[in-house]
């Protein structure tokens, strides 16, 4: 399964998810958030990634026109967005579109034209009275996100830890996994065991 590792804030950490075959390293450039790293900063790490692991940046509220120039010059494959630009869906193939919602019928506003439009959707827990939109530790709604699954590539967000994420794979047969609290110290510091008992199911008691 496709897993990726979001929060990166340096450069030991990425590596070591790249070790236990992490499928995408996720950078927050969303300057409120716990985890951010300046896009400087990212850069430098990326320049030390192999060239196969993805790279996706994580946006809040920055224009469309930004966004892909930060992606272009820090070379990102992805952007994951929270909100979607309907005006400009030319490079809806590059963004991941993500979603805090809990029933279906929160999705009427977008048209299945436009979601399809996307690389991926990302489900992940509801906004609570924090307004935090991601790296909670809150679960999505896996109902929901079982019935998305069929219809349209999804990473599954929200609450996942070493504990549940095998549950979590099985009952929602996501096109990926997207974890961050559940593997932390700390925000945006990783736990060794933990990350790699996330990715791989074992656990080194050393």
């Amino acid at each position: 399964m496709r897993a990726k590792i979001c929060g990166i804030t340096n450069l030991k950490d990425a590596l070591l998810a790249i070790k236990y075959n992490a499928w995408a390293l996720g950078f927050n450039f969303y300057s409120q958030s716990s985890r951010y790293i300046s896009p400087e900063s990212a850069k430098q790490i990326i320049t030390k990634l192999p060239k196969n692991i993805i790279k996706i940046g994580i946006y809040i509220n920055t224009p469309t026109a930004d966004i892909l120039t930060n992606m272009n010059t820090i070379c990102l494959d992805y952007a994951q967005i929270y909100k979607p630009d309907i005006n400009n869906l030319a490079h809806n193939h590059k963004f991941i579109l993500s979603l805090n919602i809990n029933i279906e019928s929160e999705l009427t506003l977008l048209n299945k034209k436009l979601l399809k439009s996307y690389y991926a959707l990302l489900l992940d827990a509801p906004v609570s009275t924090d307004l935090l939109l991601g790296g909670t530790g809150r679960l999505a709604n896996w109902n929901l996100a079982k019935k998305l699954a069929l219809e349209y590539k999804l990473i599954l967000a929200g609450g996942l830890t070493p504990n549940n994420i095998q549950q979590a794979i099985d009952y929602v047969q996501p096109y990926a996994t997207d974890v961050a609290s559940g593997i932390e110290f700390t925000p945006g510091l990783k736990d060794p065991k933990l990350l790699k008992q996330f990715l791989t199911g074992t656990y080194d008691e050393s």
